[in-house]
Formats: C-alpha cells, structure tokens, sequence
C-alpha cells in the first residue's frame, strides 16, 4: 500500500470516530433519566369547610350590630381569602390574613369600629347593618363560594339543645320594670353554667347577658327582671328603665354563647 493511501484511510477513520463522538454526545445531551421506580400518590380530597350565618343582633349603635358566623365542622377553619357581603349595602368585608376560627367557634362580624380579637372583627362601618329591613348577608369563602347567607328578617327556627331542657317558662308581666320579668327553667338533673348565654327581646333593641359563672341548678328557675335590682341565684336584672314584656306581641330568645337558639316564647 502506497503512502498517500495509508494517509487517505488515516483521515477517514479520525473522521468517522469524531462523527461517532458527536452523536453519543448529543444523544447524552437529549436523553431525559427517570427514577427507576415511580408511585403515584392519589390526593386527598380536603373536606368542605362549612362556616354558618349562626344569626344576627340588630342595633341602632353600630359597635353592638353584628351577624354571627359560626365554624359548624370538626376542625378549624382558615378564613385568609373569605369575605361577607351585605346584600342592601355596597362594599364587602375581607377577613384579616391568618384569621382561624376553631371547630365549633362562632366570630361576630360587628358594624362598626373597633379591635379585632378571636370573638369580634370590625367592619368600620359609620352605621348599622343589619337594621336595614330584609338586609341579607352572603359568605364566601376564597374561591368566591357562597358558603352561607341568611337575611336579618328569616324567622328564626330552634335548633337541638346543645344543654337540653334549659327553656323559658313564662313571663310575668308588670308596668313596675323590676317586677316584670321571663322565667328561665332548668328542668335537668344537672347545673348550667350560663357564661356567655343571652337573652333577646324582639321589640327592643339591646340584649341580656348572663352574668360570668351564673349557675342554673337542677330543677331550679331565674326571673330575668326588666328593671334594676340586685342579682342572686333567683334573679337577674336587665337594669331598663321600662318593662319590657307588657309590648304586645313581644317576644324573649334564649341563645347559648354560640348564637345557637335555644328556645323562642311569646308574651301573648
């Protein structure tokens, strides 16, 4: 074999071993590595939250105006994202970032202005929401999902009695404030601890709170007086100037300290 042959095959192979070298590099630049063994994990569905209109207390005085909302479910509840609307007003409320509301907890959503705490937020509104006839309230939650809504004039129906048996009597009616009153019963074998429950006159404006750590003993009642006196384990007094139940057609709702209503009785 000649010198310039020998020379000819000697660049035909370097070149054929340089075109080898850049294709496996290309192939090693393309070729995508999957892990050798891949599990697919199904999601879980997360529940759906369920947040309630609990129901309203109308005020003429906007920092004593509130709907209650209240966490139904049996975990607690994000409410970053969630906002309220009131139907008969412009403007929305957005709940503070971070705001939980406990398995089982209530919030009231106040009109007015003041400081927000685990119980209470504040719209900052100058005037009153929910005295506004037929006015209605839509929850929702980030998404914009209607959650909840309720309208201040809905009738207000009793639920199941989270104490059972704790019910309102009988009134007595008198145009002498503290000698007019509602009788409360427990007609149970147990003591309730009242902390926190209230009491609602639907002609009036305002309500009754129960004093903290007011007992109510098995079998036992408490007059709640219309007038002002001094409290004992027998009566309670609202401290009005007036008597409440000689209004016609007036009626007294007992809620326990979620807003849960417990039992609705008319003077007539």
């Amino acid at each position: 074999m000649s010198k310039k042959v020998k020379i000819i095959i000697t660049i035909m192979v370097a070149i054929s071993g340089f075109t080898v070298l850049v294709a496996l590099a290309n192939e090693a630049a393309t070729t995508i590595y999957f892990p050798a063994v891949y599990q697919y994990v199904e999601p879980t569905a997360t529940p759906d939250p369920q947040v309630e209109v609990a129901g309203f207390h109308p005020s003429e005085d906007p920092q004593d105006d509130y709907v209650t909302l209240m966490n139904t479910s049996g975990s607690t509840i994000d409410l970053t994202g969630w906002w309220l609307k009131a139907e008969n007003q412009s403007g929305r409320y957005d709940f503070p970032s971070g705001f939980m509301l406990g398995a089982g907890a209530s919030v009231n959503v106040v009109s007015g202005v003041g400081t927000d705490s685990a119980t209470h937020l504040y719209i900052g509104a100058p005037f009153s929401l929910w005295t506004v006839p037929n006015n209605c309230v839509y929850v929702r939650d980030a998404d914009g999902n209607l959650q909840d809504s309720a309208c201040v004039s809905d009738e207000p129906s009793p639920t199941e009695t989270p104490s059972p048996s704790v019910y309102i009597s009988g009134f007595h009616t008198s145009s002498n404030p503290p000698d007019d009153y509602v009788t409360i019963y427990n007609s149970t074998t147990g003591s309730f601890n009242l902390t926190g429950w209230w009491m609602k006159a639907e002609s009036e404006s305002g309500r009754y709170d129960f004093p903290t750590d007011f007992m109510l003993n098995a079998g036992s009642s408490v007059n709640v007086r219309s007038g002002v006196g001094t409290d004992t384990l027998t009566d309670l007094y609202i401290g009005g100037s007036y008597s409440l139940w000689t209004i016609q057609h007036n009626c007294a709702y007992l809620r326990y300290y979620d807003g849960t209503l417990l039992d609705k009785e008319c003077v007539n």
